[in-house]
């Protein structure tokens, strides 16, 4: 494993699928796939929600999402 770590959280899941194919070890190539699966979970979370507020406006909590007065 020669790759150097990322700092981009959109470029993990693609650099940790790469380090689980070339690692020697099954239980950290397991753990790499999660790591890759879980930031491209996040990633579509996050692409989501971006269309959404595209779609509808940011919504405007004037105090939060707590109680409203």
């Amino acid at each position: 494993m020669t790759v150097p770590p990322t700092y981009h959280f959109s470029e993990l899941g693609s650099q940790a699928q790469q380090m689980s194919k070339n690692c020697g070890n099954e239980r950290m190539a397991m753990i790499l796939q999660c790591v890759a699966v879980g930031s491209m979970i996040i990633m579509a979370g996050v692409a989501a929600s971006q269309v959404l507020r595209d779609a509808f406006g940011p919504a405007d909590y004037p105090q939060g999402r707590g109680r409203s007065r």
